[in-house]
């Protein structure tokens, strides 16, 4: 692959990871204020919350309610050392079915 092929790649790569987050913060009704470390497709800051783009993706492609993915979020904070991801929140497990 060509300099200019890889530079055409990870433009249109860019493009889409903006793209969903974009989708993903009017949808929550957030501002987007930028990746963490300004590593695209990586972790995005809306609003106060931080975000890996796996979890922004999986939160559009499967079409979840606006505020779901908040409450999960929040969820995750409730019991120190214990954590579930986004998808097994999605399929119905919660912090407290943690043993």
């Amino acid at each position: 692959m060509t300099e200019k092929e890889i530079k055409k790649l990870k433009k249109r790569y860019d493009n889409i990871c903006n793209t969903y987050v974009k989708v993903f913060c009017e949808k929550q009704e957030m501002d987007f204020e930028g990746w963490v470390g300004d590593t695209v497709g990586s972790i995005a800051c809306c609003n106060d919350f931080f975000f890996d783009l796996h979890d922004i993706i999986l939160d559009i492609d499967t079409n979840q309610e606006q505020g779901y993915i908040i409450d999960w979020y929040y969820d995750n904070l409730e019991i120190e050392n214990k954590h579930i991801n986004y998808y097994s929140y999605i399929k119905g497990l919660r912090i407290k079915d943690l043993k």
